[in-house]
Protein backbone atom coordinates (compact mmCIF):
# COMPACT_ATOMS: atom_id res chain seq x y z
CA UNK A 1 0.00 0.00 0.00
CA UNK A 2 2.75 2.28 0.48
CA UNK A 3 3.70 2.60 -3.76
CA UNK A 4 2.10 4.37 -6.35
CA UNK A 5 -0.08 3.16 -9.11
CA UNK A 6 0.36 5.53 -11.86
CA UNK A 7 -3.36 6.71 -11.42
CA UNK A 8 -3.01 7.83 -7.57
CA UNK A 9 0.89 9.65 -9.20
CA UNK A 10 -1.23 11.42 -11.49
CA UNK A 11 -3.99 12.48 -8.56
CA UNK A 12 -1.21 13.32 -5.96
CA UNK A 13 0.54 15.58 -8.86
CA UNK A 14 -3.06 17.36 -9.67
CA UNK A 15 -3.43 18.32 -6.00
CA UNK A 16 0.29 19.99 -6.11
CA UNK A 17 -0.55 21.84 -9.12
CA UNK A 18 -3.77 23.15 -7.90
CA UNK A 19 -2.36 24.08 -4.39
CA UNK A 20 1.33 25.75 -6.13
CA UNK A 21 -1.50 27.88 -8.50
CA UNK A 22 -3.65 28.90 -5.16
CA UNK A 23 -0.76 29.93 -3.37
CA UNK A 24 0.86 31.57 -6.22
CA UNK A 25 -2.32 32.89 -6.42
CA UNK A 26 -2.76 34.43 -3.22
CA UNK A 27 1.15 34.75 -2.71
CA UNK A 28 1.43 37.52 -4.97
CA UNK A 29 -2.06 39.21 -3.24
CA UNK A 30 0.05 39.13 -0.03
CA UNK A 31 0.53 42.86 0.37
CA UNK A 32 2.28 43.04 4.01
CA UNK A 33 3.64 41.02 7.10
CA UNK A 34 3.58 40.44 10.60
CA UNK A 35 6.38 40.99 12.33
CA UNK A 36 7.22 37.76 13.47
CA UNK A 37 7.55 37.09 9.25
CA UNK A 38 10.49 40.04 9.13
CA UNK A 39 11.78 38.49 11.98
CA UNK A 40 12.21 35.17 9.82
CA UNK A 41 14.87 37.20 7.52
CA UNK A 42 16.22 38.52 10.25
CA UNK A 43 16.72 35.69 12.38
CA UNK A 44 17.99 33.60 9.75
CA UNK A 45 20.04 36.40 7.94
CA UNK A 46 21.21 39.04 10.21
CA UNK A 47 24.78 39.46 11.81
CA UNK A 48 25.26 40.77 15.29
CA UNK A 49 22.22 39.99 17.07
CA UNK A 50 18.47 39.49 16.64
CA UNK A 51 16.89 42.55 16.69
CA UNK A 52 17.34 45.09 14.03
CA UNK A 53 20.16 47.65 14.05
CA UNK A 54 19.48 51.64 13.37
CA UNK A 55 20.15 55.15 15.35
CA UNK A 56 17.37 57.90 16.23
CA UNK A 57 18.18 61.26 14.24
CA UNK A 58 19.62 59.32 11.13
CA UNK A 59 18.12 59.72 8.04
CA UNK A 60 17.27 56.25 6.01
CA UNK A 61 15.58 55.57 2.84
CA UNK A 62 14.61 52.37 0.97
CA UNK A 63 15.41 49.41 3.53
CA UNK A 64 17.68 51.94 5.10
CA UNK A 65 18.15 49.36 8.30
CA UNK A 66 16.27 46.36 6.65
CA UNK A 67 18.80 45.71 4.53
CA UNK A 68 21.02 44.35 6.66
CA UNK A 69 18.71 42.85 9.07
CA UNK A 70 17.05 41.06 6.31
CA UNK A 71 19.48 40.52 3.44
CA UNK A 72 22.52 37.80 3.21
CA UNK A 73 25.05 40.60 2.06
CA UNK A 74 28.61 40.24 0.95
CA UNK A 75 30.39 37.89 2.78
CA UNK A 76 27.41 36.21 4.60
CA UNK A 77 26.32 33.05 2.45
CA UNK A 78 25.85 30.50 4.30
CA UNK A 79 26.85 31.25 7.93
CA UNK A 80 25.06 28.76 9.62
CA UNK A 81 26.64 29.34 12.42
CA UNK A 82 25.50 32.93 12.81
CA UNK A 83 21.99 31.21 12.32
CA UNK A 84 22.45 29.08 15.26
CA UNK A 85 23.51 31.71 17.38
CA UNK A 86 20.47 33.81 16.52
CA UNK A 87 18.35 31.40 17.73
CA UNK A 88 20.26 30.67 20.64
CA UNK A 89 19.54 34.04 21.82
CA UNK A 90 15.56 34.22 20.54
CA UNK A 91 13.02 31.39 21.39
CA UNK A 92 12.22 28.94 18.92
CA UNK A 93 14.63 25.87 17.90
CA UNK A 94 17.06 26.62 14.10
CA UNK A 95 15.90 24.38 11.55
CA UNK A 96 13.52 26.45 9.41
CA UNK A 97 15.89 29.66 9.71
CA UNK A 98 18.72 27.32 8.31
CA UNK A 99 16.44 26.51 5.68
CA UNK A 100 15.58 30.49 4.93
CA UNK A 101 19.07 31.62 5.34
CA UNK A 102 20.35 28.67 2.69
CA UNK A 103 17.64 30.44 0.35
CA UNK A 104 18.69 33.67 0.96
CA UNK A 105 22.12 33.19 0.21
CA UNK A 106 21.23 31.74 -3.02
CA UNK A 107 19.93 35.34 -3.66
CA UNK A 108 21.84 37.43 -1.72
CA UNK A 109 21.81 40.62 -1.95
CA UNK A 110 17.62 40.68 -2.34
CA UNK A 111 14.42 40.54 -0.15
CA UNK A 112 11.54 38.85 -1.49
CA UNK A 113 8.10 37.56 -0.34
CA UNK A 114 8.84 34.25 -2.24
CA UNK A 115 11.84 32.79 -0.57
CA UNK A 116 10.23 32.21 2.27
CA UNK A 117 6.74 30.67 0.28
CA UNK A 118 8.97 28.58 -1.84
CA UNK A 119 10.76 27.04 1.49
CA UNK A 120 7.31 26.54 2.42
CA UNK A 121 5.93 25.08 -0.86
CA UNK A 122 9.10 22.54 -0.54
CA UNK A 123 7.56 21.41 2.16
CA UNK A 124 3.50 21.10 0.95
CA UNK A 125 5.06 18.60 -1.70
CA UNK A 126 5.87 16.18 0.63
CA UNK A 127 2.68 17.13 2.97
CA UNK A 128 0.86 16.12 -0.45
CA UNK A 129 2.52 12.73 -1.09
CA UNK A 130 2.62 11.75 2.78
CA UNK A 131 -0.92 12.64 3.60
CA UNK A 132 -2.27 11.28 0.53
CA UNK A 133 -0.05 7.82 1.72
CA UNK A 134 -1.85 8.25 5.17
CA UNK A 135 -5.49 8.79 4.07
CA UNK A 136 -5.01 6.04 1.76
CA UNK A 137 -4.26 4.08 4.52
CA UNK A 138 -6.89 5.07 6.44
CA UNK A 139 -9.73 5.12 4.49
CA UNK A 140 -8.26 1.82 2.08
CA UNK A 141 -9.77 4.20 -0.41
CA UNK A 142 -7.77 6.12 -3.16
CA UNK A 143 -10.47 8.03 -4.14
CA UNK A 144 -11.08 9.23 -0.90
CA UNK A 145 -7.12 9.75 -0.61
CA UNK A 146 -7.30 11.71 -2.89
CA UNK A 147 -10.19 14.04 -1.73
CA UNK A 148 -8.79 14.60 1.75
CA UNK A 149 -5.67 15.70 0.55
CA UNK A 150 -7.39 18.01 -2.18
CA UNK A 151 -9.61 19.31 0.74
CA UNK A 152 -7.14 20.35 2.50
CA UNK A 153 -4.47 21.42 0.28
CA UNK A 154 -6.93 24.07 -1.15
CA UNK A 155 -8.80 25.15 2.47
CA UNK A 156 -7.87 28.81 4.16
CA UNK A 157 -6.29 27.29 6.59
CA UNK A 158 -3.71 25.85 4.68
CA UNK A 159 -3.20 28.37 2.00
CA UNK A 160 -2.54 30.77 5.78
CA UNK A 161 0.01 27.96 6.74
CA UNK A 162 1.93 28.33 2.92
CA UNK A 163 1.49 32.13 3.19
CA UNK A 164 3.03 32.61 6.49
CA UNK A 165 6.41 33.19 6.24
CA UNK A 166 7.30 30.83 9.38
CA UNK A 167 7.77 27.30 10.34
CA UNK A 168 4.34 26.22 10.82
CA UNK A 169 4.05 23.86 7.25
CA UNK A 170 7.49 22.63 8.28
CA UNK A 171 5.57 21.67 11.57
CA UNK A 172 2.30 20.38 9.60
CA UNK A 173 4.90 18.09 7.71
CA UNK A 174 6.49 16.42 10.94
CA UNK A 175 2.70 16.17 12.26
CA UNK A 176 1.45 14.23 9.23
CA UNK A 177 5.07 12.02 8.91
CA UNK A 178 4.75 11.03 12.51
CA UNK A 179 1.09 9.91 12.43
CA UNK A 180 1.83 8.04 9.30
CA UNK A 181 4.40 6.15 9.93
CA UNK A 182 2.54 5.07 13.26
CA UNK A 183 -0.56 4.22 11.22
CA UNK A 184 1.65 1.79 9.29
CA UNK A 185 2.80 0.16 11.79
CA UNK A 186 -0.22 -0.07 13.56
CA UNK A 187 -0.78 -3.68 13.35
CA UNK A 188 2.72 -4.65 12.43
CA UNK A 189 6.03 -5.74 13.96
CA UNK A 190 8.02 -3.18 14.71
CA UNK A 191 11.52 -3.04 12.64
CA UNK A 192 14.52 -1.59 12.17
CA UNK A 193 13.40 1.31 9.51
CA UNK A 194 10.71 2.11 12.17
CA UNK A 195 13.09 3.37 14.92
CA UNK A 196 15.39 5.07 12.90
CA UNK A 197 12.19 7.00 11.36
CA UNK A 198 11.10 7.77 14.78
CA UNK A 199 14.10 8.80 15.60
CA UNK A 200 14.82 11.19 12.92
CA UNK A 201 10.90 12.21 12.58
CA UNK A 202 10.73 13.34 16.78
CA UNK A 203 14.78 15.42 16.14
CA UNK A 204 13.49 17.13 13.37
CA UNK A 205 10.35 17.63 14.46
CA UNK A 206 11.77 19.44 17.92
CA UNK A 207 14.30 21.10 15.45
CA UNK A 208 11.03 23.17 13.97
CA UNK A 209 8.61 23.61 17.13
CA UNK A 210 8.65 22.73 20.63
CA UNK A 211 4.93 22.56 20.48
CA UNK A 212 5.21 19.56 18.57
CA UNK A 213 6.52 17.90 21.87
CA UNK A 214 2.76 17.75 22.85
CA UNK A 215 1.36 16.00 19.76
CA UNK A 216 4.42 13.45 19.69
CA UNK A 217 3.69 13.32 23.27
CA UNK A 218 0.05 12.18 22.91
CA UNK A 219 0.38 10.13 20.22
CA UNK A 220 3.86 8.18 21.63
CA UNK A 221 1.57 7.67 25.14
CA UNK A 222 -1.21 6.08 23.01
CA UNK A 223 1.27 3.85 20.70
CA UNK A 224 3.22 2.61 23.75
CA UNK A 225 0.26 1.37 25.28
CA UNK A 226 -1.27 -0.79 22.10
CA UNK A 227 2.03 -2.24 22.44
CA UNK A 228 1.28 -2.94 26.43
CA UNK A 229 -1.90 -3.99 25.15
CA UNK A 230 -0.32 -6.29 22.32
CA UNK A 231 1.62 -7.78 25.20
CA UNK A 232 5.10 -6.83 22.90
CA UNK A 233 7.34 -5.89 25.69
CA UNK A 234 10.37 -6.92 23.74
CA UNK A 235 9.13 -3.83 21.11
CA UNK A 236 8.15 -1.58 23.93
CA UNK A 237 11.74 -1.82 25.60
CA UNK A 238 13.34 -0.58 21.97
CA UNK A 239 10.67 1.93 21.59
CA UNK A 240 11.15 3.59 24.55
CA UNK A 241 14.95 3.59 24.13
CA UNK A 242 14.80 5.10 20.91
CA UNK A 243 12.61 7.54 22.26
CA UNK A 244 15.04 8.51 24.96
CA UNK A 245 18.02 8.33 22.81
CA UNK A 246 16.39 10.50 20.41
CA UNK A 247 15.79 12.57 23.17
CA UNK A 248 19.31 13.06 24.55
CA UNK A 249 20.91 13.11 20.85
CA UNK A 250 18.22 16.66 20.71
CA UNK A 251 19.35 17.79 23.77
CA UNK A 252 23.05 17.39 22.70
CA UNK A 253 22.53 19.32 19.68
CA UNK A 254 19.76 21.87 20.35
CA UNK A 255 20.96 22.03 24.35
CA UNK A 256 19.35 25.76 23.97
CA UNK A 257 15.97 24.57 24.75
CA UNK A 258 16.84 24.28 28.57
CA UNK A 259 17.24 28.38 28.56
CA UNK A 260 14.14 28.75 26.04
CA UNK A 261 12.02 27.00 28.55
CA UNK A 262 13.30 28.48 31.69
CA UNK A 263 15.14 31.30 30.98
CA UNK A 264 13.57 32.84 28.25
CA UNK A 265 10.58 35.40 28.50
CA UNK A 266 8.36 32.59 26.15
CA UNK A 267 9.19 30.30 28.17
CA UNK A 268 8.46 32.19 31.68
CA UNK A 269 5.32 32.70 29.96
CA UNK A 270 3.93 29.59 28.99
CA UNK A 271 5.02 28.41 32.50
CA UNK A 272 3.30 31.11 34.42
CA UNK A 273 0.14 30.32 32.12
CA UNK A 274 0.25 26.41 32.81
CA UNK A 275 0.25 27.21 36.32
CA UNK A 276 -2.16 29.48 36.52
CA UNK A 277 -6.18 28.87 36.99
CA UNK A 278 -8.37 29.33 33.96
CA UNK A 279 -7.78 29.72 30.16
CA UNK A 280 -7.85 25.55 29.44
CA UNK A 281 -11.43 25.46 27.85
CA UNK A 282 -11.45 29.32 26.70
CA UNK A 283 -8.23 28.67 24.61
CA UNK A 284 -9.34 25.52 23.22
CA UNK A 285 -12.35 27.07 22.41
CA UNK A 286 -10.68 30.08 20.50
CA UNK A 287 -8.69 27.42 18.10
CA UNK A 288 -11.72 25.62 17.70
CA UNK A 289 -13.28 28.43 16.14
CA UNK A 290 -10.51 29.29 13.89
CA UNK A 291 -10.81 25.57 12.62
CA UNK A 292 -14.18 26.44 11.98
CA UNK A 293 -13.91 29.49 10.23
CA UNK A 294 -10.73 28.88 7.63
CA UNK A 295 -11.31 24.71 7.67
CA UNK A 296 -15.24 24.27 7.83
CA UNK A 297 -16.44 28.17 6.73
CA UNK A 298 -18.60 28.19 9.73
CA UNK A 299 -20.27 24.93 9.34
CA UNK A 300 -18.08 22.50 11.91
CA UNK A 301 -21.41 22.20 14.24
CA UNK A 302 -22.77 19.82 11.14
CA UNK A 303 -19.63 17.42 11.51
CA UNK A 304 -19.91 17.37 15.30
CA UNK A 305 -23.12 16.21 15.26
CA UNK A 306 -22.52 13.65 12.29
CA UNK A 307 -19.72 12.63 14.89
CA UNK A 308 -21.74 12.38 17.99
CA UNK A 309 -24.74 10.07 15.73
CA UNK A 310 -21.77 8.13 14.28
CA UNK A 311 -20.48 7.19 17.39
CA UNK A 312 -24.15 6.64 18.58
CA UNK A 313 -24.73 4.26 16.36
CA UNK A 314 -20.89 2.63 17.08
CA UNK A 315 -22.33 2.05 20.39
CA UNK A 316 -25.46 0.80 19.66
CA UNK A 317 -23.86 -1.81 17.33
CA UNK A 318 -21.18 -2.47 19.48
CA UNK A 319 -18.86 -1.62 16.71
CA UNK A 320 -16.62 1.22 18.58
CA UNK A 321 -13.09 0.22 19.07
CA UNK A 322 -9.95 1.99 19.96
CA UNK A 323 -8.66 2.46 16.77
CA UNK A 324 -5.79 4.91 14.67
CA UNK A 325 -8.29 7.53 13.77
CA UNK A 326 -9.59 7.96 18.15
CA UNK A 327 -6.22 8.31 18.70
CA UNK A 328 -5.12 10.73 16.04
CA UNK A 329 -8.67 12.93 17.31
CA UNK A 330 -7.27 12.73 21.29
CA UNK A 331 -4.09 13.41 20.31
CA UNK A 332 -4.99 16.74 18.77
CA UNK A 333 -7.69 17.47 21.05
CA UNK A 334 -4.68 17.32 23.79
CA UNK A 335 -2.13 19.12 21.72
CA UNK A 336 -5.06 21.79 21.05
CA UNK A 337 -5.84 21.90 25.06
CA UNK A 338 -2.25 22.43 26.38
CA UNK A 339 -1.40 25.16 23.24
CA UNK A 340 -4.55 27.13 23.54
CA UNK A 341 -3.31 27.24 27.62
CA UNK A 342 0.16 28.18 27.00
CA UNK A 343 0.40 29.99 24.02
CA UNK A 344 0.83 33.86 23.75
CA UNK A 345 -2.42 34.61 22.47
CA UNK A 346 -5.01 32.47 20.29
CA UNK A 347 -4.07 32.25 16.58
CA UNK A 348 -4.33 30.71 13.17
CA UNK A 349 -0.38 29.59 13.40
CA UNK A 350 -0.90 27.42 16.29
CA UNK A 351 -3.70 24.68 15.40
CA UNK A 352 -2.30 25.20 11.65
CA UNK A 353 -0.39 21.48 12.11
CA UNK A 354 -4.16 19.85 13.25
CA UNK A 355 -6.27 21.03 10.73
CA UNK A 356 -5.42 18.17 8.29
CA UNK A 357 -6.54 15.95 11.38
CA UNK A 358 -9.91 17.11 11.57
CA UNK A 359 -10.85 17.31 7.81
CA UNK A 360 -9.25 13.61 7.49
CA UNK A 361 -11.40 12.56 10.18
CA UNK A 362 -14.65 14.51 8.81
CA UNK A 363 -14.17 12.37 5.91
CA UNK A 364 -14.15 9.17 7.11
CA UNK A 365 -17.17 10.10 9.56
CA UNK A 366 -19.29 11.59 6.23
CA UNK A 367 -18.23 8.64 3.97
CA UNK A 368 -19.14 5.88 6.43
CA UNK A 369 -22.10 7.32 7.61
CA UNK A 370 -23.35 7.62 3.79
CA UNK A 371 -22.08 4.65 2.99
CA UNK A 372 -24.92 2.56 3.20
CA UNK A 373 -27.24 4.91 1.29
CA UNK A 374 -26.07 4.59 -2.44
CA UNK A 375 -23.65 3.00 -4.32
CA UNK A 376 -20.08 3.51 -2.74
CA UNK A 377 -18.59 5.07 -6.38
CA UNK A 378 -21.38 7.86 -6.23
CA UNK A 379 -21.05 8.41 -2.39
CA UNK A 380 -17.44 8.85 -2.98
CA UNK A 381 -17.82 11.58 -4.88
CA UNK A 382 -20.97 13.17 -3.09
CA UNK A 383 -18.46 13.39 0.18
CA UNK A 384 -15.44 14.89 -2.53
CA UNK A 385 -18.47 17.37 -3.49
CA UNK A 386 -19.16 18.89 -0.63
CA UNK A 387 -15.88 19.41 1.34
CA UNK A 388 -14.72 21.26 -1.70
CA UNK A 389 -17.96 22.98 -1.79
CA UNK A 390 -17.22 24.42 1.34
CA UNK A 391 -13.67 25.16 0.30
CA UNK A 392 -14.77 27.10 -2.67
CA UNK A 393 -17.51 29.39 -0.49
CA UNK A 394 -14.90 29.81 2.34
CA UNK A 395 -12.42 31.43 -0.58
CA UNK A 396 -14.98 33.41 -2.31
CA UNK A 397 -16.40 34.57 0.37
CA UNK A 398 -13.49 36.38 1.59
CA UNK A 399 -13.42 38.33 -1.70
CA UNK A 400 -10.15 37.12 -3.15
CA UNK A 401 -7.98 37.60 -0.12
CA UNK A 402 -7.24 35.12 3.29
CA UNK A 403 -5.98 36.30 6.29
CA UNK A 404 -1.86 35.61 6.33
CA UNK A 405 -1.62 38.18 3.57
CA UNK A 406 -2.62 41.14 5.44
CA UNK A 407 -4.71 42.56 2.80
CA UNK A 408 -6.64 45.58 4.55
CA UNK A 409 -8.16 48.15 2.33
CA UNK A 410 -7.54 51.04 4.90
CA UNK A 411 -3.62 49.67 5.23
CA UNK A 412 -3.62 49.94 1.55
CA UNK A 413 -5.20 53.46 1.29
CA UNK A 414 -2.13 54.89 4.19
CA UNK A 415 -0.01 53.13 2.17
CA UNK A 416 -0.93 55.60 -0.93
CA UNK A 417 -1.04 58.36 1.08
CA UNK A 418 2.54 57.87 2.44
CA UNK A 419 4.07 57.19 -0.68
CA UNK A 420 6.66 60.18 -1.69
CA UNK A 421 6.41 61.31 1.54
CA UNK A 422 9.05 61.67 4.60
CA UNK A 423 8.11 60.23 7.80
CA UNK A 424 9.05 60.27 11.44
CA UNK A 425 8.95 56.61 13.12
CA UNK A 426 8.32 57.37 16.85
CA UNK A 427 9.64 53.95 18.84
CA UNK A 428 10.52 52.94 22.27
CA UNK A 429 11.46 49.58 21.45
CA UNK A 430 13.98 48.82 18.12
CA UNK A 431 12.00 45.37 17.47
CA UNK A 432 8.83 47.17 16.38
CA UNK A 433 10.30 48.92 13.59
CA UNK A 434 9.64 45.46 12.41
CA UNK A 435 5.98 46.45 11.90
CA UNK A 436 6.63 49.07 9.61
CA UNK A 437 8.36 47.31 6.97
CA UNK A 438 6.28 47.76 4.17
CA UNK A 439 5.29 51.43 5.09
CA UNK A 440 9.27 52.56 5.38
CA UNK A 441 9.74 51.06 2.31
CA UNK A 442 7.40 53.07 0.82
CA UNK A 443 7.78 57.04 2.02
CA UNK A 444 10.70 58.54 0.51
CA UNK A 445 13.02 59.31 3.28
CA UNK A 446 12.49 57.87 7.12
CA UNK A 447 14.00 59.25 10.59
CA UNK A 448 13.48 57.20 13.91
CA UNK A 449 12.76 59.05 17.11
CA UNK A 450 12.15 58.39 21.02
CA UNK A 451 11.60 60.24 23.63
CA UNK A 452 14.56 62.90 23.85
CA UNK A 453 14.44 63.80 20.38
CA UNK A 454 11.17 63.43 19.03
CA UNK A 455 9.86 66.84 19.20
CA UNK A 456 12.83 68.25 17.91
CA UNK A 457 12.20 66.26 14.95
CA UNK A 458 8.78 66.56 14.37
CA UNK A 459 9.23 70.50 14.49
CA UNK A 460 12.03 70.50 11.42
CA UNK A 461 9.58 68.88 9.49
CA UNK A 462 8.68 71.41 7.13
CA UNK A 463 6.71 69.59 4.91
CA UNK A 464 3.40 67.00 5.24
CA UNK A 465 4.78 63.83 6.67
CA UNK A 466 3.85 60.67 7.69
CA UNK A 467 4.21 59.95 11.66
CA UNK A 468 4.18 56.62 12.76
CA UNK A 469 3.48 55.88 16.41
CA UNK A 470 5.24 52.35 17.78
CA UNK A 471 4.95 52.73 21.66
CA UNK A 472 3.62 50.80 24.94
CA UNK A 473 2.14 53.40 26.31
CA UNK A 474 0.82 56.54 25.49
CA UNK A 475 0.32 55.93 21.91
CA UNK A 476 -2.22 58.61 20.86
CA UNK A 477 -0.43 61.38 23.24
CA UNK A 478 2.35 61.91 20.57
CA UNK A 479 0.31 63.66 18.28
CA UNK A 480 -1.28 66.27 21.02
CA UNK A 481 -0.61 69.37 19.32
CA UNK A 482 -0.22 68.08 16.06
CA UNK A 483 -2.56 68.87 12.77
CA UNK A 484 -2.52 64.98 12.69
CA UNK A 485 -5.10 62.88 10.79
CA UNK A 486 -5.15 59.13 11.24
CA UNK A 487 -4.39 57.21 8.42
CA UNK A 488 -4.24 53.56 10.06
CA UNK A 489 -4.27 51.84 13.22
CA UNK A 490 -4.37 48.23 14.46
CA UNK A 491 -4.49 49.04 18.03
CA UNK A 492 -0.46 48.32 18.55
CA UNK A 493 0.73 51.14 15.79
CA UNK A 494 -0.49 54.37 14.95
CA UNK A 495 0.19 55.66 11.00
CA UNK A 496 -0.82 59.61 10.92
CA UNK A 497 -0.63 62.22 8.07
CA UNK A 498 0.69 65.17 9.71
CA UNK A 499 0.53 68.49 8.37
CA UNK A 500 3.61 70.41 8.58
CA UNK A 501 3.13 73.66 10.67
Amino acid sequence: MNKFSNLEKVAVLVVILVVMALSVFYGTRKISYHCDEIWTYGLANNQGGINPSFETGVEYQGMGPFESFTQVLDGEAFTYANVWENQAKDVHPPFYYLLIHTVCSIFKGSFSKWYGIAVNLCWMILIVIVLFKLSKEVTENSLLAFGITLSYGCSVLFLDTLLLIRMYTQFTFFVIALSYLLKRYWDKELDRRFYIEISLIAIFGMLSHYYFLMFIFAMCIIFAIRLIRKKSFAELKKYIITLVVSGLIYGVVWYHILAHIFNGYRGEEAISKALSFGGLFSGFAGLVGILNSELFAGLIIVFVVLAVVFFALGIKNKSVAVSFELCLFCSAVFYMLVVGKIAPKITSRYVMPMGWIFILLSFVVVSKLLAGLSGKLKTDYAVIAVFLLINVFNLVSRGGYIPMDYYDASFVNALDKAAGKDAVVYVDLKWKILYDFEILNKVDKYVFADEDNFEELTCAQNKDYVLIVNLNEAATDAVQGLNAELMYDDGMNYYYLVSAN
